[in-house]
This record gives structure tokens, C-alpha cells and sequence, in this order.
């Protein structure tokens, strides 16, 4: 949701230290930029029947009345706390948070419906959401997410990262760390990572395009197809398993079937599985 003029409300503290953002809304946004200092700035925006309101107004005062609003510091914990209070009418007002918060920041996010993005910081992301998109873009650390039906997406990031998704699609770009993957029902698309991959995927298609590969590459999805794009030269020990199996293997030694392939590529090394129940398989080299 994109946003212009000022913000209705500013909330302004000083951490003394490497802090934690602890997050918990229903239907808002939530945007986290990382900043050099110490301060955290949190602003709310609010649109009120599709307009901006900027300034204090009587009608969004009273429509704020409808939700649990909590803005604090606890030692170097700064909460965000914003929830549709229960039984109340369905609100023409939409909330969004622009917050800054030093670089060396952790948060934790538990969202219902809103979309929630990070950017610019240095620490643990743990980020549990129902419906609204996850994203996650030039930072470093650690994230771990849950979500049900929004997409996740992480672009340049080093550490490693967990996703559990059901329903979303997930994409993964310029990743150097380790990536574990679990998905029921989107598609998954990874692209330049430089680490362990595991992805378990059941219905969805898995796409990898690596032009990197150091370590295990797992590949398991259960009815979508599954294509991976690796470097050529490389030694490999493949096991491959599907409804269709296609591979342009040179230097191979083992065992290939129109369904499966196991055996060694290059005298063998890095562990490549990918396994597919019904779907077909394809294995490339660039």
C-alpha cells in the first residue's frame, strides 16, 4: 500500500544496544527498514473510506476506539501491538507502519492478513503470518517463517533461512547461507544461492537455477514437477526419481531408467535428490 503524505502518529525511542521489534496486528502492514544509530521511529499512516488522513481527525479517533493500539519500549524491546478489538464492525480504515529501527535488530511478527517487509537488518527474523505476503531483502542474520496462503520472498540475504508455507509461492534469490524448504500448494523458484538446499514440497513445481553448488541440493516434491540448473563439471552423486526423468548426463556412471537415475557424475561428490511422485523431473547443466 503505498502511502505519500505524513504520518497520522510518530513514536520515537532510544535503544541502548542490539534490540528486538516485537510485532503482533491483524490486517495491517507492517514495513521494517534498518538505519545507522540507535533510535526506533515507528510511523502510522492511516486511509480512512480510501483517503489519506495526515492530521488528527475526529472520525479516524473514533474508528481507533475499534482496535487494541499499543506502541512501547520495554528495556531495548520496542512492541507494535495493533488488533481489530473482537465483535466490532468491519472498519473503512486501513493502518500501515513504516518503522526504522538500528541495523542490528531481531524481530518477531505475528500477523494476520497484512503483508509484512524487511529491509536492511542484521539479526534473527521470525516472522509467523496468516494471508499477507512476507518479504525479506538485503539483509543478513537469520529468518525463520510460517505462513498460510501469502508469498514469501527473500533477495540477497546471507544466513540461513527457514520457510514453512501453505498455500503461497516462495521465491529465493542471491541466498548465500543454508535454505530449508517446506510447501503445501504454491510454487517454489530459487535462484543464486550458495549453500545447502532441502525443499519438501507437496504440490507445487520446484524450480532451481544455480549457477553455484556446494553443498546438498534436495529436491523433493510430491505431484508438481521439479527442474534444477546446475553448474557443469561438477562431481555428483545423483538420485533421481520421478513420473518422467530427464538429465543430458556426460561422464556418468550407474543407472538410468525413464523414471530414475542413480549413479555418478564426474567420479561423484556433491549430493543431488530430487524426487518426485508422478510429476517429471529435469536435470540441467549451464
Amino acid at each position: 500500500m503505498d502511502f505519500r503524505g505524513d504520518p497520522y502518529l510518530t513514536k520515537k525511542f532510544t535503544l541502548s544496544g542490539a534490540g528486538n521489534l516485537n510485532v503482533e496486528t491483524s490486517g495491517s502492514s507492517v514495513a521494517v527498514t534498518g538505519a545507522s544509530g540507535n533510535e526506533v521511529v515507528v510511523d502510522m499512516y492511516v486511509k480512512l473510506d480510501g483517503k489519506e488522513i495526515e492530521m488528527e481527525d475526529s472520525a479516524v479517533e473514533k474508528e481507533l476506539e475499534n482496535y487494541n493500539l499499543d506502541i512501547n519500549q520495554s528495556g531495548n524491546t520496542v512492541s507494535l501491538i495493533v488488533k481489530k478489538k473482537p465483535n466490532t464492525n468491519r472498519s473503512k480504515m486501513s493502518l500501515h507502519f513504516k518503522v526504522k529501527v538500528p541495523k542490528e535488530m531481531s524481530s518477531k511478527f505475528q500477523s494476520s492478513g497484512g503483508s509484512i517487509a524487511i529491509e536492511g537488518l542484521n539479526g534473527k527474523q521470525d516472522v509467523a503470518s496468516s494471508g499477507g505476503s512476507i518479504q525479506v531483502i538485503n539483509s543478513s542474520g537469520q529468518v525463520k517463517t510460517q505462513s498460510s496462503g501469502g508469498s514469501f520472498r527473500v533477495e540477497n540475504f546471507k544466513g540461513n533461512v527457514e520457510a514453512q508455507s501453505s498455500g503461497g509461492s516462495i521465491k529465493v534469490n542471491q541466498l548465500t547461507g543454508d535454505l530449508m524448504i517446506g510447501s503445501s500448494g504454491g510454487s517454489v523458484n530459487l535462484e543464486e544461492i550458495a549453500g545447502s538446499i532441502v525443499v519438501n514440497s507437496s504440490g507445487g513445481s520446484v524450480r532451481a537455477q544455480l549457477s553455484k553448488l556446494e553443498k546438498q541440493l534436495t529436491l523433493n516434491s510430491s505431484g508438481g514437477s521439479i527442474t534444477a540448473v546446475v553448474p557443469d563439471g561438477l562431481g555428483l552423486n545423483l538420485d533421481i526419481s520421478g513420473g518422467r526423468v530427464n538429465s543430458p548426463l556426460s561422464n556418468f556412471d550407474g543407472e538410468i531408467k525413464k523414471d530414475k537415475i542413480v549413479g555418478k557424475v564426474n567420479g561423484g561428490g556433491i549430493p543431488v535428490t530430487m524426487q518426485s511422485s508422478g510429476g517429471s523431473i529435469n536435470l540441467e547443466f549451464n
